[in-house]
């Protein structure tokens, strides 16, 4: 899903239409440049969630998102998940125009820590 699917919504809700090359190698064409469609099976969004293991896509139509004007970051803190998840809650119930949304707890952060310093120690793995 990533950071941005907040705002954006998932990498399947911002693909229109797509061809797509079968392993028998019949060429698909699927989905449609119309804003909503519910005839049959959403065979669009099955593709783009097999990321390639159902067929090869050759041509997509995407949604487009303008550039932001500006952009704001902020790091916050909680003493708990569940008061992080309100906290998220709280913003898109007001509106508030968030991009991205990443959570780490404390697992999470010692984790990447040990990574990052098994890296700069040269350490292959």
């Amino acid at each position: 899903s990533g950071t941005t699917a907040v705002k954006y919504g998932t990498m399947r809700s911002n693909i229109h239409s797509l061809t797509t090359i079968l392993p028998n190698g019949t060429i698909a064409h699927c989905g449609s440049n119309t804003l909503k469609s519910s005839a049959g099976y959403d065979v669009t969004s099955l593709m783009t969630g097999s990321e390639g293991t159902l067929g090869i896509i050759t041509s997509i139509a995407v949604k487009l998102h303008p550039i932001p004007t500006h952009v704001v970051a902020a790091i916050c803190s909680f003493d708990t998940v569940q008061e992080a998840a309100n906290a998220v809650t709280m913003m898109k119930m007001c509106d508030v125009p968030v991009a991205r949304c990443e959570l780490l707890d404390g697992t999470s952060v010692a984790a990447f820590n040990n990574y990052v310093s098994r890296q700069g120690s040269g350490s292959s793995g």
